[in-house]
């Protein structure tokens, strides 16, 4: 049985065109696994290719959309987020095709004020790229003046 999520761009700030993530396929407690297809009119697309680079925000979008199920589970919109440090970036191609089916994965090693997720993209199975990364998730935005009562 799968379970539906909601779409992405419910999930997640990016709008098109920098919304590459396509649906969330399976998430859980500290994980989430995404799918995209990279398409012709991607915005990083040059002569039907993708730099294997792109690959990280493919990452960063896959735990957006981790923490957008988590705020929506609460009752609050998706929080602005930003990649604050990325290590050990191994990159296992050059570039992405358009029509490349990818497969997103990010899973939460810890969290606090900056969150810890290990992450990656396949492409049939084959590792495209993959990386640890440090996030920050921005504080809800509040209707209250900043020195007013609240």
């Amino acid at each position: 049985m799968t379970a539906a999520f909601a779409p992405v761009a419910e999930l997640v700030p990016q709008r098109p065109p920098m919304l590459l993530v396509d649906e969330v396929l399976a998430a859980g407690d500290d994980a989430i696994t995404c799918a995209a297809v990279v398409r012709p009119d991607n915005l990083f697309a040059v002569a039907g290719r993708v730099h294997a680079s792109v690959a990280l925000e493919y990452m960063a979008q896959a735990i957006a959309a981790f923490a957008g199920l988590r705020a929506r589970a609460e009752g609050q919109p998706p929080a602005l987020g930003m990649i604050a440090a990325c290590r050990g970036l191994e990159l296992h191609a050059e570039h992405l095709a358009v029509g490349d089916a990818l497969q997103i994965v990010a899973t939460r090693v810890f969290a606090g004020a900056m969150a810890e997720y290990r992450a990656a993209v396949t492409r049939r199975g084959e590792p495209l790229a993959e990386a640890v990364l440090h996030v920050v998730t921005a504080a809800p935005a509040t209707t209250t003046a900043p020195g007013s009562p609240a």
